[in-house]
């Protein structure tokens, strides 16, 4: 009877676990192409979207699918194929129409089984309509009615990857320099990284990648006239070596290209002139420490036959981009002629073979002629096969600076128009290579402002796309995290939330903030996505103002490293220096010089954009006050990372001020600046110290480690008075309820910006801080004593302490701030 019994009790124990999974276990069946690479990587998501629900999946042929399937379905095909429509409209559910390439539309029909519909304008249109799908699965389980299209914005969204193929083969200038491009070396080299990558861009809406470095082509192709120029086997110069023959490379490479066209990628390669690399001294070749290349038969020869081997080499090499500028002659007629002879001839040698042969060539924009341009390539011009593009540096080093940038006069656009020419746009980060930053509002107003892009006539439309990246840093994997749930992340990862903005933003600007409070809810739960989402954009939003109002002075790489305050050249950015800068071209705002005069005529002043920074950094510290999680978790980087920016954006308000107030010789105000700044400095070099190691980037001065400035930034305070160190504890704290039987202790943390509450013993199940207006302004759950409260982001003034403890009794305690 006792067997009987047990047996019985397994029996409905086990239904009533197994209960939820049975709920879910509906099969769920995926029709597509599984021959079109891009359509079946949506799927793949798709399918663990459904699975990570409970739901059973079946990948059926796309040719299988009839109106006899009787379960749940996602379709995904193309809006040209007729009997997918045809099925489509007899379930009830509405064509879609007017897709262009890349665009999608989502239908939902439930005649029959609940159905989702996505049909693309082309591959890349129904992968990124699958991608979409699966996050909507991920976000809102089977459930919703879809009847929505999307198209690209902006039809190339790319990047920009300075890459090293060897420690012989640098990326940029003369010597192999910077710690991320040593690090990349092995993984350029991985064909595992290569499709992580682009599948995670590829749900990130970008289409086209970049890769630049000084000479590609002994790492990528083999001559038979130079056959001892091509560079055997790998090594990074950090240990990192790999047996590798050329012959192995050419392999590689064409198997990364075919990838990335799987996920709907252009692939394209970029180099700078003059550099021969190893192939320099050999065969008559001009080596890299001379500057007479630009003449030399000898090296025209052999860069002529680099091009055309390189194109013969990769079929699915899709663009290549030149340079005029960069280590060459001092007469720019030879070295304009030398790009024509060498790359536009070599493309000729081999479009004459292969006339049908698409492919993309584009001269960089820089010390170039439209009228000497169109001479010296008239006859790669007038192959109809070959686009000829231009390519424009538009925000110079710094894309987190006006969302206006006027870099690109009038005379360039109307330069483009006239030549009949289009151009890409180079937007360069050399502003964030370790934080994630993330502003919704600037990338909205930063797209909408790119010229080109709504002409009303085809030559207005000049605008091609966008090449985003570095030219101080490689965003491979990263390296530099001491928290080991960042450490050997991709980048594009760990920045997760940065290139999914500029990517979703680039292909449809109007995407709305809920796709990324989603995207947070997804990544974070237990978290408020509305809080988190809020307190981002407001922690990222004041570096770029900053930036905006120096960049007359400060607008390369190698003049302007913002997450440390330094130049190359100079090291520590003090505020004198400041004061002198000018601010971007096409700025509104008024400069720090106008603003010292009083002179702004309305303009928002410098002391106006300081408060702003300062206002919307703290209140994103105010945000983020109650939320808490262990420093090495995901959410506890995250974060982390708002306080750093939140931290640093305050410091530069002040910084600021300072500035300023040293222009209008205000110099006792400047100072009272200068110390507060410092105060938010050591909380900002602090924090990032205990996150991460230092570098050095490719053409800015090293990071050694984040204390580094510390004395410096001390130094501006003191040599306008300042007398010893600045009290950096940001508010004091008085406690004004003296009555011990009211059970809370409180007093300020010394040495720090927090607060301690004790229930005198008792857990804490609920503690709020309201202030004067009755605003609450913190509440945790389960608050811990021993952390604290951070008072960073408080204004003076009175606040109730109110406690709910683990015995339910209730107290309160007034405090003033001061």
């Amino acid at each position: 009877m006792l067997k009987h019994f047990y047996l019985r009790f397994y029996l409905i124990c086990s239904m009533f676990f197994a209960f939820p999974f049975m709920a879910n276990a509906e099969t769920i069946g995926i029709f597509y192409d599984s021959q079109v690479g891009q359509i079946s990587f949506a799927a793949s998501d798709i399918k663990t979207a459904l699975e990570a629900k409970g739901f059973t999946v079946e990948m059926l042929p796309l040719a299988d699918l009839t109106g006899s399937y009787s379960n749940k379905k996602v379709v995904l095909a193309l809006s040209s194929n007729s009997a997918v429509t045809a099925l489509l409209t007899a379930q009830g559910g509405s064509i879609v129409t007017g897709l262009s390439e890349q665009g999608y539309g989502l239908r939902t029909t439930t005649q029959g089984q609940t159905s989702f519909w996505v049909l693309g304008g082309d591959s890349n249109g129904a992968m990124y309509g699958g991608i979409q799908m699966a996050e909507n699965i991920n976000f809102f389980g089977f459930t919703g009615t879809y009847n929505n299209q999307e198209s690209a914005s902006i039809a190339r969204r790319g990047i920009k990857l300075n890459l090293a193929y060897d420690i012989k083969s640098a990326t940029y200038g003369k010597t192999f320099d910077g710690t991320s491009q040593s690090f990349a070396v092995k993984e350029m080299w991985d064909l595992n990284f290569w499709k992580e990558w682009f599948d995670e861009m590829a749900r990130n809406r970008y289409n086209t990648v970049s890769i630049w470095s000084n000479h590609p082509f002994t790492s990528m192709i083999k001559m038979p006239d130079y056959l001892d120029v091509a560079l055997q086997n790998i090594t990074d110069g950090r240990g990192f070596t790999k047996v590798m023959s050329i012959d192995e490379k050419i392999v590689f490479w064409k198997a990364v290209m075919a990838y990335a066209h799987n996920r709907g990628f252009e692939f394209y390669l970029f180099n700078w002139n003059i550099w021969t690399g190893t192939a320099g001294g050999k065969y008559g070749i001009v080596p890299d420490n001379l500057r007479t290349a630009a003449t030399d038969p000898a090296t025209i020869t052999y860069m002529r036959k680099c091009m055309a081997k390189l194109l013969e080499t990769y079929e699915d090499l899709d663009g290549f981009g030149i340079t005029q500028g960069e280590h060459m002659s001092d007469n720019e007629t030879d070295n304009a002629l030398f790009l024509a002879k060498t790359y536009g001839e070599g493309a000729i040698d081999y479009a004459k073979s292969n006339p049908t042969r698409k492919f993309r060539f584009i001269h960089r924009w820089f010390l170039a002629d439209f009228v000497e341009i169109r001479k010296n390539f008239a006859g790669l011009l007038n192959y109809p096969s070959i686009s000829f593009d231009m390519s424009f540096k538009y925000c110079i080093g710094h894309m987190y600076s006006g969302p206006a940038p006027g870099f690109m006069t009038t005379e360039d656009k109307q330069a483009l128009i006239s030549s009949d020419m289009r151009s890409f746009l180079t937007i360069r980060n050399d502003d964030f290579y370790y934080q994630d930053w993330g502003d919704p509002r600037f990338v909205r107003e930063f797209i909408k402002n790119i010229p080109g892009r709504m002409g009303t006539t085809p030559q207005e439309k000049w605008f091609q796309g966008f090449f985003m990246g570095a030219d101080g840093y490689t965003p491979m994997r990263t390296f530099f995290s001491k928290n080991s749930v960042s450490q050997g992340k991709l980048e594009v990862q760990r920045q997760w939330y940065m290139f999914k903005l500029w990517g979703r933003l680039g292909y449809n600007p109007q995407t709305s903030d809920e796709v990324f409070k989603n995207h947070m809810a997804f990544k974070y739960p237990g978290i408020s996505a509305e809080t988190l989402f809020q307190a981002w954009s407001k922690a990222s939003s004041g570096i770029p103002k900053f930036t905006e109002l120096i960049q007359t002075k400060f607008r390369g790489d190698d003049d302007w490293t913002p997450e440390n305050c330094q130049d190359l050249r100079t090291g520590f950015v003090t505020a004198n220096m400041i004061s002198e800068a000018g601010k971007q071209p096409g700025s509104t705002l008024c400069s720090i010089a106008n603003t010292a005069a009083n002179n702004c005529n309305g303009a928002k002043s410098s002391y106006t954009v300081a408060d702003e920074m300062e206002k919307e950094a703290k209140e994103a510290l105010s945000l983020i006050s109650s939320m808490s999680a262990a420093e090495n978790t995901e959410l506890g980087v995250t974060i982390n990372n708002i306080k750093t920016l939140s931290y640093l954006t305050i410091y530069y308000a002040y910084k600021l001020r300072g500035a300023t107030n040293i222009k209008a010789n205000k110099l006792t105000e400047a100072k009272v600046a200068l110390g507060e700044a410092y105060c938010w400095w050591i909380r900002y070099t602090d924090l990032m110290n205990s996150m991460y190691t230092g570098m050095k980037m490719t053409r800015s001065k090293e990071i050694t480690n984040f204390k580094m400035y510390d004395s410096a930034a001390l130094k501006e305070y003191t040599d306008l008075g300042g007398v010893g160190t600045p009290n950096c504890t940001v508010l004091s704290v008085v406690k004004i309820d003296s009555d011990a039987n009211n059970g809370i202790t409180i007093y300020p943390i010394p040495t720090s910006d927090k607060l301690f509450v004790s229930a005198n013993g008792k857990k804490i199940n609920k503690l709020q801080l309201i202030d004067s207006n009755g605003k609450e302004v913190y509440t945790s759950t389960y608050f811990d004593e021993k952390k604290g409260i951070d008072i960073t982001h408080l204004s003076k003034g009175l606040y109730i302490v109110k406690i709910d403890d683990s015995l339910g009794n209730s107290y309160t305690s007034k405090i003033i701030v001061q």
